[in-house]
């Protein structure tokens, strides 16, 4: 259990506390807490979490919803469980569009939060397993691709060129962002802005590059951290 991380943005100092406690004692790590959403996005990036409990309403002028909005535009998707209190209808509707992985009620009960959050990661995970395969478009015909046979993503403008193990590559009209969400995070990851790798196809690699035997994949400053971090965990796993 120590292993999930939670972020709580939570503009009521007491209620954010006795969360707090409450996560402290099941054995979860607390990243932050957060009255707004600049902290909030502050805190998410000084240290990612595995799961986000939003408030909906905030201090300043952007809501918990405008927090969720954010984090399901980031790279890993991160579920997040909406706190809330009685809510108007146009609120609950622009709530909803969002798709929380729950909703708690305030004030917050202690078995509620636990199991609610439990429940979240539980089926965050499932969803993750289960992308085994992934639908592509030859512009012929749709057919289905073991996600182990990527290598890597390159994005040409409005389309993403994917290379595939013994196969020629083929072309999606699509973000790179909008690809890489369909497949598992921790195997796939942004190397650089025009690229994402699958980290389990990587043959060698130097402080530059990622090689595919005799393709290269660039890996730009800012995502050595994190792209060779999925590295030495892939290598103490096998």
């Amino acid at each position: 259990m120590s292993l999930y991380r939670i972020l709580i943005v939570e503009d009521e100092v007491l209620i954010a506390d006795t969360i707090e406690r409450h996560l402290l004692k099941e054995g979860y790590t607390v990243t932050g807490k957060a009255i707004s959403y600049e902290e909030a996005i502050e805190a998410f990036q000084k240290q990612e979490p595995d799961l986000a409990l939003l408030d909906i309403r905030l201090n300043g002028s952007k809501t918990g919803i405008a927090v969720a909005r954010w984090l399901i535009e980031q790279r890993k998707a991160v579920p997040f469980i909406y706190l809330t209190s009685q809510l108007d209808r146009q609120s609950l509707d622009a709530a909803k569009a969002t798709y929380p992985s729950g909703y708690l009620s305030k004030p917050v009960q202690a078995q509620s939060l636990i199991t609610t959050i439990e429940i979240a990661l539980h089926n965050h995970s499932a969803q993750e397993k289960q992308k085994t395969t992934i639908r592509l478009y030859n512009g012929k015909q749709y057919f289905q691709v073991p996600v182990d046979d990527i290598l890597y993503l390159r994005a040409d403008h409005i389309y993403v060129k994917i290379a595939l193990a013994g196969e020629d590559e083929v072309v999606q009209r699509a973000t790179l962002k909008e690809m890489i969400d369909q497949l598992p995070e921790g195997q796939f990851v942004q190397t650089h802005r025009s690229y994402a790798v699958n980290i389990q196809q990587v043959t060698s690699w130097d402080m530059e590059n990622l090689f595919f035997h005799d393709a290269a994949v660039p890996v730009s400053r800012g995502r050595r951290r994190e792209v060779f971090a999925l590295l030495e965990n892939r290598n103490q796993e096998s």
